[in-house]
């Protein structure tokens, strides 16, 4: 996973900035005082202990250390911008010995700073400057260099730059000038600044020039160093850079960036100066291999000649008189100077940097030896290129053409490797170089030419023959066709208004085209190689995303450091969601990660298709990853250990998951919960997944197309990113699609993860530049010249990437756009492609161009959209023989006209829905029915005969068939055998979990039915119409599964038939929460199966009670129960069942029959033998019985669990019995922690509602055994946004209850509980939900909650709802909250009672809460504590001061040794205050001392304050 580097870390690498880091300095200064140790050393290992212990010091460090190194593959300006990993050990350690190894090197760098001034001032000595060879250049101009003497050298443009800035310095006299790159000189060129420490020259003849000598010493240095690192020049900077050198911040940065040379090696006598000619003679290339190396290192020349033209533009602008620009006489192949590296340093640098084209960025560094573009020669480097200009106070002028074609002039004998240009009987106009227009001033606002200056074609102008022999000359020696053009529309410049539109207009035009050539030579420069059947090949890259990708791996980068769960991606069709988002695989793979995605279609033909197919993917990547036999053990056992035998379950998901463990056969659950299993056992899945080693990136694309099924574990799993920081959670989806009415409850949750851990991404059309780029590089022309075309195309696309895309096909295959073998290069009518009409939406423009294709493409692909978005290759096979021909080829061809893709070797799929929505809109309707049916009919019939398992073939074929529909099928036993087929497919679909699925299945089946189906294929018919009842009744669809019930009761021949579409019509009532209903209906087929309802629903008599118990006790053992024989009857199953239904529902509408129907579950258990419901029936009589008394409730529960162990219902086992049963012989810390084992076990079985009850039993208990506050306080916040994720209100009220009363514990009864969270339901909310829910235990819960409120902040004691006559006098099921609202009251009660000594209300009251307590008082553990306390309050109130004093002492000990830490600080404060009343002043400072700690220990602060008062 890639990190953030800290002040500590190594960064392993080259260059300033990572040398400068603080860790490397660090990392340096401890190897250093280790290498004479080191150095003594004559052992290898102890050598490498020395290396170790470096390593271990830098890791010792705070934060530790790690060893870095950037596997981005780019070069960064910052450690923000890199992808960083830690290096392995042994690769740390060799950094260490190469480090201990190095030899001290007598480089100027790492002697002291004044040590070095003083050697260079020792040894000083004039530089001698002899004449030169004759140059071409001889012209001279006088400079002063010493102040005291002059010295005649060539003047070139950049020092004269740099001379304006010191002729406004004061203090220059006498300085000696040091030649070194600054802004605006982006290719090193030098410039001149004033220093002291370097000599002068002593030639006094001024017969020095800038071949033989130079009195300017220029320190070489690699251009890495020089432009990346210290003067990143402004982009498209013009006057810009100028200006920047009469800043005054500018001078700092000059003196340090001259400090920082100085501290460097450099040589004069390490450049070389030659002139263009002099270049041209070395550098000519021997043969055609050396050919294009020469090209891109003239192109290099080209442009840094460009750039000082530009440069005296903006002199010039300010001053036409200057002496310092360059004339146009000076613009000659004679007058260009080249300033080579030569020796070493020329292989110090690796980059070339210019100005970049992107908007975005300071540079672009050209990679040389990707691109090549230095000559083939040892230690030879460009480092600049200048014009010697000739001194002249008033510099000849020319017009701005002129200067163009001079410069095409130098271009020419540049490429054909010295040619001379001879200019003849041509006459320059004479006007100033300030005059080049930088911009393409005739343009329009909107970037159009105008309509006077537009031809019809972009034709070769009318002037080219005269200089058609140059350019046949280049073309002869093998010059790239974009270099010509480029030289050609340079000479043609000067034709004027007959120079036609491509021709350069402004310096800037021929510099973006030179820095294109050379930043995307592939493009713009290798395009030469022209195929005889040249077709438009548009780019697939990015434009105008940069912002967007920052964002998205920004996001990543956060999700790295823990802050961050994924990206949502949102846009328009067409925008480029999906390749946008497949930056994110970029990321993840530089990152070392693993990568998986999803893309989910309309009609998707295998349920839960794209989920599987991730997960497989996933298992997959996993499985190639194993390199040993035990990486493969360490997995199995993993995956084992966290998915058990349940993993089979998931088989039919994920298959592949077989390469990872073993599978075992398992009993699979009914479809109630599997849903909710199959969500966790794949959420299991990925989570030990990602734990084992990498992190994971998912992403799902197109979720406008998710089903139901999929949504649903969706929602899980971006749940669940929240706690697994390893996954980096990638949804894409287009806007539009989910604002439809069917796609509401996408939308919605869409909407609802705005402003979540996901960053939301929004994808916008592309802006006219943007487009112009993308034609620029699919056409291969320069930007400037199809500026004009894709200001059209933006127009009629409004910039959407697909629809553009298909625009510019579509006008390519009229002839709008075509390419012209003689000119190579793309033509296009502007005035014919303006007055084109095309179609409104991209839909309408694909079906009209398909109409175009060959017949036999036409009929491959209406049958391809026929299939779907995705066509299998076995589906391809079975349709070529039924449509006899050769479906393969044809689909080859449309993959050829990018209609379609190759996913491998085993699929075929449209590149975009737009295609397929198109294609399958080229049919009627009717068509499209008839060919669904023999297609499906077709595949089914191969399935049949060949792969009747291969249930993948069968869902594409079944969907087929239903997409045609019963109306075009009349064949009557084609009819009953589709039925049949929809029925495999929808159980099918019912064990992979995907209930909406399995509905359409049930549902097409019996619309194929014939008319007598009832009559003639009754079981097929009664099967179909049960199974839409248990998919719809799964689907909480209570009306339709009573509508689908109500026609299994008309046709149905017998009860038995009847029975399960009665069952899932009671339990769809139950969820519908239509409890009255549900016990009618139930009630009824009881009757019916000889349930004497009357007796069974009224209370039991004693009798009845007592005869059972003895039963249990005398003659049944807890083996005995257990070994039971299981139920063969079917009827006797089902009566278990829908008590167990009606247990739940009077839970709910009426508690006090609970005993009668848990009594009759008992009672019919043993008659019938054990079923699936049994362990139920246990628990919940075992609950009765301990809600009235009888302490054999416990053993009942005890057998519950044993019976429930392999059961689906355990996680509602351990709820009720552990809660409401077994707390009367275990800790409640264990009954606690066993809450959150049935919380994991009723996820791991799919019973989510038993699952959320355990957790929120898990927590109220620990709170009420004093685990800390603030645990429990965040724990209920998160599990409150679940509650209200999913619906489940009935856990919402005391869960919001417990979070307010933890909040104003820690933050006081005044807290604004409003602005705390205003997302969980306050006070009132809990009150009102109570009142409209009725039910007992809730409203115990409620007020126990204020009356330890009320007690702990001692206030509002008097008004508090009491709930001591309600639990008393109840029977209805109790749970220690209960029992220890009670003890809160009867607290009350006594100090109440001490209060008002005269009214004994508040004394009685507190001794009928002790007696209720009493009857508790074998659970010594939970209780004892509590009774203590109670009497010790009790005697305090009555005067007996030495029992109180006993009493409390023992409350305080029990309290203590039980781990009641809240119980605890109370006894010690009530301890304190009764030792306060007696004036034992010591004793009471102690307890209450004592008591302020223990509440601050349990997070009560703010009742820790108020106990501070007292002290």
């Amino acid at each position: 996973m890639p990190l953030t580097p800290n002040e500590n870390d190594v960064i392993l690498g080259r260059g300033k900035l990572i040398s400068a880091h603080p860790g490397n300095v660090r990392f340096r200064t401890i190897v250093s005082g280790k290498k004479e140790t080191y150095n003594q050393s004559t052992d290898i290992k102890a050598k490498r202990k020395i290396a170790i212990s470096v390593i271990e010091e830098i890791e010792s460090l705070n934060p530790p250390g790690r060893f870095l190194i950037d596997t981005s593959g780019e070069k960064v300006s910052r450690f923000d911008e890199g992808l960083w990993v830690s290096v392995e050990r042994e690769k740390a350690i060799e950094k260490a010995l190469h480090r201990l190894r190095e030899k001290k090197t007598a480089k100027n760098n790492e002697q002291p700073k004044d040590a070095r001034h003083e050697d260079s001032k020792s040894n000083e000595k004039p530089i001698n400057c002899k004449s030169s060879s004759t140059s071409r250049t001889t012209t001279r101009e006088v400079i002063s260099a010493t102040g005291t003497g002059q010295i005649s050298q060539p003047k070139t443009f950049d020092q004269k730059l740099l001379e304006r800035k010191r002729s406004k310095s004061p203090n220059n006299e006498g300085k000696t000038e040091i030649i070194l790159p600054i802004r605006g000189d982006p290719f090193g060129e030098g410039k001149s600044a004033p220093t002291n420490s370097y000599p002068t020259c002593s030639c006094q003849d001024n017969s020095c020039n800038s071949e033989s000598s130079n009195s300017f010493i220029k320190p070489t240095q690699t251009l890495e160093h020089n432009l990346s690192m210290q003067f990143n020049p402004p982009l498209n900077s013009t006057t810009e850079n100028i200006s920047l050198i009469d800043d005054n911040s500018f001078d700092v940065e000059l003196d340090a960036f001259i400090s920082r040379q100085l501290n460097n090696d450099f040589d004069v006598h390490k450049q070389e100066k030659l002139t263009l000619d002099q270049w041209i003679d070395r550098s000519r290339p021997k043969g055609d291999s050396d050919l294009m190396n020469y090209i891109r290192s003239a192109l290099l020349i080209a442009l840094k000649l460009t750039d000082c033209l530009i440069r005296s533009k903006s002199i010039a602008k300010d001053d036409s008189h200057s002496i310092d620009i360059i004339p146009l006489e000076a613009i000659k192949t004679a007058n260009v100077i080249i300033t080579m590296a030569k020796g070493d340093s020329a292989n110090e640098g690796q980059t070339i940097t210019g100005f970049a084209l992107d908007q975005k960025c300071n540079t672009t560094t050209v990679d040389c030896q990707k691109y090549d573009l230095e000559p083939k020669h040892p230690g030879q480097k460009i480092l600049s290129v200048d014009f010697s200009t000739p001194a002249c106070a008033y510099p000849s002028l020319g017009s701005a053409s002129s200067c163009l074609m001079a410069l095409g002039g130098i271009m020419y004998e540049l490429f054909s490797k010295g040619d001379r240009f001879e200019l003849g009987s041509m006459t320059l106009n004479t006007r100033s170089v300030n005059e080049l227009r930088l911009s393409f001033d005739e343009q329009s606002d909107d970037g159009s030419i105008p309509s006077g200056q537009r031809s019809k074609k972009s034709t070769p102008c009318p002037g080219d023959d005269r200089f058609a022999h140059l350019i046949m000359r280049l073309g002869n020696i093998g010059i790239p066709h974009p270099v010509i053009n480029l030289v050609e529309n340079l000479l043609n410049s000067s034709l004027g208004e007959f120079s036609g539109d491509d021709v350069y207009r402004s310096l800037d035009d021929v510099r973006v085209d030179l820095q294109l050539m050379i930043d995307d030579p592939s493009r713009y420069l290798d395009s030469s190689i022209i195929e005889v059947n040249q077709t438009l090949s548009i780019s697939d890259e990015m434009y105008g995303r940069e912002e967007e990708i920052a964002r998205l791996r920004d996001a990543y980068n956060r999700f790295c450091d823990g802050v961050c769960n994924g990206a949502l991606i949102l846009g328009e069709g067409g925008v480029g969601k999906s390749t946008f988002a497949m930056n994110s695989k970029k990321f993840t793979i530089a990152a070392n990660g693993y990568f998986v995605s999803g893309k989910f279609d309309r009609d998707a033909t295998r349920p839960f298709m794209v989920i599987g197919d991730v997960f497989n993917s996933m298992c997959d990547l996993f499985a190639a990853d194993i390199q040993s036999i035990e990486q493969e053990r360490k997995m199995a056992e993993a995956l084992t250990k966290s998915l058990g035998r349940d993993a089979f379950l998931i088989a039919n998901i994920v298959p592949n998951l077989s390469n990872l463990m073993p599978l075992y056969t398992s009993c699979e659950s009914s479809s109630f919960d599997a849903a909710s299993r199959t969500r966790y056992l794949l959420l299991t899945l990925l989570d030990t997944l990602s734990k084992l080693s990498k992190s994971i990136t998912i992403l799902l694309d197109d979720l406008q197309w998710i089903d139901p099924a999929s949504l649903t574990f969706c929602r899980a799993l971006f749940q669940s990113t929240k706690s697994n920081k390893n996954v980096f959670l990638v949804l894409c989806s287009r806007e539009s699609e989910v604002q439809t009415q069917d796609k509401s409850e996408v939308h919605d949750w869409l909407q609802s993860l705005s402003g979540s851990t996901l960053e939301t991404i929004h994808l916008t059309n592309l802006n006219p530049e943007d487009v112009n780029n993308l034609v620029s590089d699919s056409l291969r022309t320069w930007p400037r010249l199809t500026r004009s075309l894709s200001a059209i195309l933006h127009g009629k696309s409004l910039g959407n990437p697909f629809f553009l895309r298909q625009t510019m096909e579509m006008l390519c295959r009229g002839g709008y756009l075509h390419y012209s073998l003689g000119e190579r290069k793309w033509k296009w009518d502007l005035d014919e492609i303006s007055d084109l009409r095309l179609d409104d939406n991209v839909v309408s423009l694909l079906t009209r161009e398909m109409t175009k294709l060959p017949d036999e493409l036409l009929v491959g692909l209406k049958a391809a959209s026929c299939i779907g978005y995705c066509i299998p290759q076995t589906v391809v096979d079975i349709l070529s023989k039924h449509l006899e021909m050769d479906l393969f080829g044809v689909l080859t061809s449309l993959v050829q006209r990018s209609y379609l893709a190759g996913v491998g070797s085993a699929l075929y799929r449209f590149t975009h829905d737009r295609i397929y929505q198109a294609a399958y809109e080229l049919m009627s309707e009717k068509q499209r029915r008839e060919d669904h049916m023999k297609f499906g009919l077709a595949i089914c019939s191969y399935v049949l005969d060949n792969c009747e398992n291969n249930y993948d073939m069968m869902f594409v074929g079944v969907n087929q068939i239903n997409r045609g529909g019963p109306e075009v099928l009349a064949d009557s036993c084609r009819r009953v055998m589709i039925s049949q087929l929809n029925l495999n497919a929808g159980k099918r679909a019912l064990l992979l979990t995907d209930f909406s699925s399995a509905l359409s299945f049930f549902g097409h089946g019996i619309k194929f039915l014939n008319p007598d189906h009832w009559d003639v294929k009754y079981h097929l018919t009664l099967n179909l119409f049960t199974a839409a009842a248990e998919s719809a009744c799964a689907l909480s669809d209570a009306a339709l599964v009573q509508s689908f019930t109500d026609v299994v009761l008309a046709h149905s021949r017998n009860l038995d038939d009847r029975l399960p579409a009665v069952y899932f019509t009671v339990k769809s009532l139950k969820e519908s929460r239509n409890l009255r209903l549900c016990i009618d209906c139930a009630s009824e087929v009881l009757k019916q199966l000889g349930e004497d309802v009357s007796v069974v629903f009224n209370t039991p008599s004693k009798e009845s009670i007592e005869s059972l118990n003895n039963l249990l006790l005398r003659k049944m053992t807890d083996d005995s129960v257990i070994a039971l024989g299981h139920c063969t009857q079917r009827r006797a199953e089902f009566v278990m069942r829908l008590y167990h239904e009606l247990n739940y529902v009077y839970y709910v509408f009426d508690q006090t029959r609970l005993l009668a129907i848990s009594l009759r579950m008992v009672s019919l258990t043993f008659e019938i033998g054990l079923t699936d419901t049994s362990s139920l029936a246990f628990a919940n009589y075992g609950v009765e019985l301990i809600a009235r008394g009888y302490l054999i409730g416990s053993r009942l529960g005890t057998v519950a669990l044993k019976l429930a162990e392999n059961s689906k219902y355990i996680s509602y086992v351990i709820a009720a019995v552990k809660q409401y049963n077994l707390w009367v012989i275990e800790p409640l810390h264990a009954i606690a922690e066993s809450h959150l084992v049935g919380f994991y076990s009723g996820k791991r079985v799919g019973d989510e509602f038993s699952s959320s009850l355990n957790f929120c039993l898990h927590l109220s208990t620990s709170f009420h055994c004093g685990k800390n506050l603030i645990q429990i306080k965040n724990s209920l916040s998160e599990y409150i946004v679940q509650l209200l994720e999913n619906s489940q209100q009935w856990f919402l009220p005391q869960s919001a209850m417990l979070y307010w009363l933890i909040v104003e514990l820690i933050e006081g009864p005044n807290f604004d509980l409003t602005e705390h969270n205003p997302l969980i339901l306050n006070e009132n909310g809990v009150m009102l939900f109570a009142a409209s829910a009725r039910h007992l235990e809730l409203d115990i819960f409620i007020d126990g909650c204020k009356l330890m409120r009320s007690f702990l902040f001692r206030r509002d004691m008097t008004s508090c709802d009491g709930v001591l006559d309600r639990v008393v006098n109840a029977t209805c099921q109790l749970r220690p909250t209960m029992i220890i609202a009670v003890f809160f009251e009867g607290l009350i009660s006594f100090v109440m009672a001490r209060q008002t000594a005269e009214n004994n209300e508040w004394a009685i009251k507190g001794e009928i809460a002790l007696a209720y307590m009493k009857r508790w008082e074998s659970s010594k553990w939970n209780f004892k504590n509590k009774i203590n306390l109670l009497e010790a309050e009790k005697m305090h109130f009555l005067g007996n001061f030495d029992l109180a004093s006993q009493f409390y002492l023992q409350a305080v000990e029990s309290s203590e040794k039980h781990k009641f830490l809240h119980e605890l600080a109370i006894c010690l404060e009530l301890q304190g205050l009764f030792f306060q009343v007696r004036n034992l002043r010591e004793k009471a400072l102690t307890s209450l001392n004592r008591s302020v700690r223990c509440y601050k220990d349990w997070g009560a602060n703010a009742v820790a304050e108020r106990v501070e008062q007292y002290i």
